[in-house]
């Protein structure tokens, strides 16, 4: 893919979340998202398969981006694979909406404990066509990594020749890729310093936690959105951070790529904030107040999705 400007949007298009949460096992139905062809793919030898080409970019783009923050690629001892995505059960309905978009696979509870559903993929055609639409359009180092192997898994399990494909191009991340990424691990926060002792300061902040891995991804993202990368507690770990003042290019693309998860809903209370805040000398105790309601809303909703 190659990089343009961030005003250089392709073509508006929104999704909506399933209203309902279905039963387990219910039919995907059929959204007509896929076209059928036969083509080569070259391996040691070459190898006839069916591919499928998912017709709606947007979705595409939007799926790998969730996966690289949600995704599991499984081998199991006895060499059974399987692709996972868990996500909170108070948000499942996006994991119906994959499914429904993509027309395979099964949703079901994960942890009853943890508060968590799935979205599983396990039988050989599902497998190959997840194959067709993520190979060589994965972004992170650490799920290349993961996937190379369990493709190597996948051919060794059923004689298949399918050849690994690196994304040799310059991902270009304004697209809704960053949009999928956000709604599996993008953090929105609101922080108020209003000691009587001290000027009251208000800071919003949006965040992205990954590998160290993935460093090299990880400041691409900073460079791009203007951000800074800065080490967590835990050494393994690292994070882009895009405070006020520099926020106003994450504001210009979720505008125009709404998230669609509920996390959505923390978003709209962070940007009231930032609308509220900018270019605001002084905040009167009206504003100030809604800011605390706004952060109550952000924290509550943290706990939840």
């Amino acid at each position: 893919m190659q990089e343009h400007p961030i005003l250089s949007f392709g073509p508006l298009k929104s999704y909506f979340l399933l209203g309902k949460i279905q039963n387990e096992g219910q039919p995907a139905g059929n959204f007509n998202s896929f076209s059928t062809s036969k083509s080569r793919n070259l391996g040691s030898s070459e190898t006839t398969r069916e591919v499928y080409n998912l017709k709606d970019n947007l979705f595409k783009s939007w799926f790998i981006g969730f996966l690289e923050g949600k995704g599991f690629f499984l081998i199991s001892k006895s060499g059974d694979l399987e692709f996972k995505l868990v996500h909170s059960t108070q948000d499942a309905q996006i994991l119906f909406f994959i499914k429904k978009k993509l027309g395979f696979g099964i949703v079901r509870i994960q942890d009853k404990t943890k508060n968590t559903h799935c979205y599983k993929i396990k039988d050989k055609h599902g497998l190959l066509t997840l194959i067709s639409i993520i190979n060589g359009n994965l972004f992170l180092n650490s799920n290349k990594t993961q996937f190379n192997l369990w493709l190597t898994a996948f051919n060794k399990k059923y004689g298949t020749s399918i050849v690994y494909l690196e994304n040799i191009n310059k991902f270009n991340i304004l697209d809704s890729w960053l949009c999928g990424f956000t709604d599996a691990i993008g953090r929105f926060i609101l922080t108020i310093n209003n000691n009587p002792e001290e000027n009251l300061s208000v800071k919003l902040s949006y965040i992205l936690v990954q590998k160290k891995d993935n460093y090299d991804q990880i400041k691409y993202l900073a460079d791009i959105l203007k951000g800074k990368i800065n080490l967590e507690k835990n050494p393994e770990f690292c994070n882009v951070t895009i405070h006020t003042t520099k926020l106003s290019t994450v504001i210009k693309y979720f505008n125009i790529y709404p998230l669609k998860t509920k996390k959505s809903i923390i978003y709209l209370n962070w940007k009231k904030s930032y609308i509220l805040i900018t270019n605001k000398k002084h905040l009167t105790n009206k504003e100030l107040n809604l800011l605390i309601r706004y952060k109550t809303n952000l924290n509550r909703l943290e706990k939840i999705i």
